[in-house]
């Protein structure tokens, strides 16, 4: 696991600098997202006044975050990667998840047995090798297309097939290929939807190099049970992501009991990153203040 990086007591958000106060340290080690819903709109539009992943990395940093996370980071400039490594060490936040494709639409690749398809998943790993060495990251997220025409089961069996043939190259660069089960009503298609099916994949592949990240709002969804869903999965999890649900919207506005959720992780030691990938309740710089009020709130619970 990643050596935890330690976190200054900083401000509030929605104030310029100078109005800032001192605020407690998070008991958990949250990292907002970069890029969520996307590029041109970062979570904290309105508050930053800029989309510039440096102005984003800047104010996390200012309110007391442990690191950042970004869906978006391969389709990136080299130069923009760059950029954001430098500024993550001079702030010493921690990169999280960033996902291991470069091309949005995310195909169903990974249950394929085809040679050429394989040759494509490594060309694909080695970018994102490349990628987290210019941010310090390790944790890549990874999802897959389903090819309808094949049973699950075999589906699934390529998967294991697939990793087992990447996940030396990952270990070898030192990043984890980080598994995401996801809801089939929000992002339909794809091959894990169920997080016991992508459990079993990383048992199965056996490698330090394969693990999962548990979105808490994707499980909700398709499973329930969240508190025991991650008991039953913990010694595979790398890396967790919150949001509520209906709307994955930020923590505190939806059915899911956050205090209690984030109270077991805590009390299981975790000191992985939290990852914040969600969408806001209300929009503007109120609503980014209400997230983060919310949080808040929430961490002082557990």
């Amino acid at each position: 696991m990643a050596k935890a990086i330690r976190r200054p007591d900083r401000g509030t958000a929605g104030q310029p600098a100078a109005e800032r106060i001192a605020a407690p340290a998070w008991k958990l080690r949250y990292a907002p997202h970069l890029a969520y819903p996307s590029l041109d709109h970062p979570m904290y539009a309105a508050s930053v006044g800029s989309a510039d992943p440096i102005d984003q990395i800047r104010f996390f940093a200012d309110l007391g975050f442990a690191g950042i996370e970004d869906n978006q980071l391969n389709l990136r400039s080299v130069a923009d990667q760059r950029r954001i490594g430098r500024e993550l060490v001079r702030r010493e936040l921690e990169m999280g998840c960033f996902v291991n494709m470069t091309e949005p639409r995310n195909p169903p690749l990974w249950g394929s047995r085809d040679r050429d398809t394989r040759a494509r998943l490594l060309r694909e790993l080695r970018i994102s090798i490349e990628t987290a060495k210019r941010v310090g990251g390790r944790h890549l997220t990874t999802s897959s297309g389903r090819d309808l025409r094949v049973p699950l089961a075999l589906d699934l069996a390529g998967m294991v097939d697939n990793l087992r043939e990447l996940a030396p190259i990952a270990e070898q660069a030192g990043v984890i290929i980080c598994l995401e089960s996801t809801s089939e009503t929000r992002v339909p298609g794809r091959l894990l939807h169920r997080i016991l099916d992508a459990y079993g994949v990383v048992k199965a592949v056996n490698s330090p190099a394969v693990r999962l990240v548990f979105d808490i709002f994707h499980v909700q969804v398709m499973d329930g049970d969240v508190i025991n869903n991650l008991a039953r999965t913990w010694d595979a999890i790398a890396a967790i992501q919150v949001s509520d649900n209906p709307g994955r919207t930020e923590p505190g506005t939806g059915e899911l009991n956050y205090p209690n959720i984030l109270r077991f992780i805590k009390q299981r030691g975790y000191r992985g990153l939290i990852g914040l990938e969600h969408v806001m309740a209300r929009p503007g710089r109120s609503g980014e203040r209400q997230a983060l009020a919310l949080l808040r709130g929430i961490d002082d619970a557990i």
